[in-house]
């Protein structure tokens, strides 16, 4: 936080995901640190499961509402858009750059998308069983559908849960699971063993993804991966 305050702008992803750095006060601080909120503006999609819940007041409305945006490259450009525009404002005489390389990531990542919903579109399977449901977005972009161990906040499944997703494995002939390296892959494993899925890694990039690759590039080798194994 401390560096944040010192910084000339700081960019978050949403008020959703990251709900502490809406409560930044700069002013209190004496920073003269810009917040921009990168999603600001996207339209967000309730979590599965949790689309006719009503607001009240012991519902934070933010927590309804499914972050991962990021997985999915179009929203990923509007995101790029939605930053150009506010540093436009911060910085008029850097205006063109900063829609330029807006612009070029936006053309980057409609590509990416066209080339993968060929793909997929001759993929065998649509059906997907991940550890935690991070790929809504891009599951819905590209015609797919996920289904998660744990939810969107890595909550571990009940017995009767893993039962179900068990059934769902076999009813659909799910050969794969997707899981991630940063968290406990026991229910997982479970899952393989009883059904004979192998498993393979799928990155939801919520932390650093410890490479070299951009952005779009490790969002492609989560798209390889699954589009390999459907």
């Amino acid at each position: 936080v401390e560096a944040i305050y010192r910084a000339d702008v700081f960019i978050y992803h949403s008020h959703t995901l990251e709900s502490w750095a809406g409560s930044l006060d700069p002013s209190l601080q004496g920073s003269k640190v810009k917040v921009i909120e990168a999603a600001k503006g996207l339209k967000l999609s309730r979590v599965e499961g949790l689309e006719d819940v009503p607001v009240t007041d012991n519902i934070v409305p933010g927590r309804l509402y499914d972050p991962h945006s990021w997985n999915d490259p179009i929203l990923l450009a509007d995101e790029a858009q939605n930053i150009a525009k506010q540093l436009k404002k911060l910085d008029p005489k850097n205006a063109k750059t900063y829609q330029k390389n807006a612009d070029d990531f936006s053309k980057s990542a409609k590509d990416l998308t066209a080339k993968y919903q060929k793909i997929f579109a001759k993929a065998k399977s649509k059906y997907f069983v991940t550890q935690h449901t991070a790929f809504y977005y891009l599951a819905k972009r590209f015609g797919l559908k996920q289904l998660g161990i744990s939810s969107v906040t890595n909550q571990e499944p009940s017995a009767r849960q893993l039962a179900e997703i068990e059934e769902f494995v076999k009813t659909y002939k799910v050969k794969t699971i997707f899981v991630e390296n940063a968290i406990s892959t026991k229910a997982a494993k479970t899952i393989a063993h009883s059904t004979g899925a192998s498993i393979q890694v799928l990155s939801p990039l919520e932390a650093d993804p410890q490479n070299n690759l951009s952005l779009l590039e490790n969002i492609e080798q989560n798209l390889k991966v699954l589009s390999q194994h459907l």
